[in-house]
């Protein structure tokens, strides 16, 4: 193979990366939504998985005998569809591997989530780009509605996000005593494209209620505003992505109480493939 070939293949397979790199509409951080939606016709599956460690009693009959690390799953199940090049879609499947005394869990079917999500322009019209975001929430203990405002500028190589993200909560809505919760969950981070396969970044996300909400000193912890930051990774290799998070917790230095919901630190993976 003369010179000439081997340029010729290269500039071909190097279009082709690039086309396949454009495809999808990856996440390059696990909590904030990105800006970009699907085009017009696309379809991508996406599917999450959160982990934190908590603490159970090492013997459900035995509280002397002291308590256990055991780490709670969230997954989750994503189907995007692009209804236009710039509204998009989703549905969600939500699965829970709650743990249980003894160092167990049980995993549960906790609901459906419904979402729609639209750009207001194209990306750099603006001084910053902006979207919006709806979502109903049908779990099998609450019923909840999310609005995000999606916020993202781009800096040659670095991309800024934003999510200005609250939650309406109505839980147990079938039982008497209902109340409905205001829940805050802000995000934002940056991103850096160090070769189009792989960009790192930093990312910070919040989640809980103003002020001093529950029944026990255990539900005013797990219902208060939780803060956690930490380094990210996005592998982007074109209809298949993949995102992974490790966040340390801003107030959760010590070791939790068995109940509580947050560990130290929190882990979100996020695989994306275009289909």
């Amino acid at each position: 193979m003369d010179m000439k070939t081997i340029i010729k293949c290269t500039i071909v397979m190097g279009g082709l990366a690039s086309t396949g790199l454009a495809a999808a509409s990856p996440r390059p951080l696990p909590f904030t939504y990105p800006y970009e939606t699907l085009s017009e016709g696309e379809l991508e599956l996406e599917l999450y998985a959160d982990t934190t460690p908590l603490r159970v009693a090492a013997e459900p009959a035995d509280a002397t005998r002291g308590n256990l690390w055991e780490p709670a799953y969230a997954l989750q199940s994503e189907l995007e569809y692009g209804v236009t090049d710039r509204l998009e879609l989703g549905f969600y499947q939500v699965f829970e591997a709650t743990p249980a005394a003894g160092g167990s869990n049980s995993m549960t079917f906790d609901g459906l989530k419904w979402r729609v999500r639209e750009r207001l322009a194209e990306a750099g019209e603006w001084p910053v780009d902006v979207a919006l975001y709806l979502e109903l929430e049908t779990m099998h203990d609450e019923v909840s509605l999310e609005e995000k405002v999606i916020l993202a500028r781009r800096f040659g190589r670095l991309h800024w996000m934003a999510n200005l993200w609250v939650e309406q909560s109505e839980r147990r809505p079938y039982d008497d005593g209902r109340s409905l919760h205001l829940v805050l969950n802000p995000t934002t981070g940056v991103e850096y494209q160090v070769t189009p396969t792989f960009h790192p970044g930093v990312e910070y996300w919040a989640r809980g209620e103003l002020g001093t909400v529950g029944d026990t000193p255990v539900d005013v912890i797990n219902n208060r505003i939780h803060n956690f930051v930490g380094p990210t990774v996005h592998l982007n290799f074109g209809k298949l992505w993949w995102t992974l998070g490790v966040y340390a917790g801003l107030n959760n230095f010590g070791t939790p109480r068995p109940g509580e919901s947050y560990g130290p630190i929190w882990g979100r993976s996020v695989l994306g493939l275009n289909l």
